[in-house]
């Protein structure tokens, strides 16, 4: 009688971490969609990454996503608010580019950018 229930639950433990592996390789692949996005998209103004190849064509850059992680306003909530809305506003001159991202666009920079959280962002530039 405790065979079946021993096996179930070790049935239940195995699926749970197979589940929550998935999971953490979904959210790395966004991650690193994000960053490599972000790379092409971002890094004319803003440094993206430590492998950034070019430092960006603003003097002074726009801040870093670095520097934009540790802010402590930042959530998911807004990062998704302020990418999905028009902020021509923005910068200096108010000259941010307003892109038209996409919902997997806006996916991939919200997860690289809070990836960011931790520190590992640090620039080169």
């Amino acid at each position: 009688m405790k065979a079946p229930v021993l096996l179930s639950l070790a049935v239940a433990v195995v699926c749970g971490v197979a589940v929550t592996a998935q999971a953490q390789a979904a959210k790395s692949n966004l991650v690193a969609a994000g960053h490599d996005f972000a790379l092409q998209v971002c890094a004319p103004c803003h440094v993206v990454a430590n492998d950034q190849k070019s430092a960006p064509m603003l003097n002074p850059p726009a801040p870093s996503f670095s520097a934009i992680a540790q802010s402590n306003d930042l959530s998911e909530a807004t990062l998704r608010k302020f990418l999905s809305t028009l902020h021509r506003n923005i910068g200096r001159d108010g000259k941010m580019p307003n892109w038209l991202l996409a919902d997997f666009q806006i996916d991939e920079i919200v997860a690289y950018l809070l990836s960011l959280k931790d520190g590992q962002g640090s620039s080169k530039f």
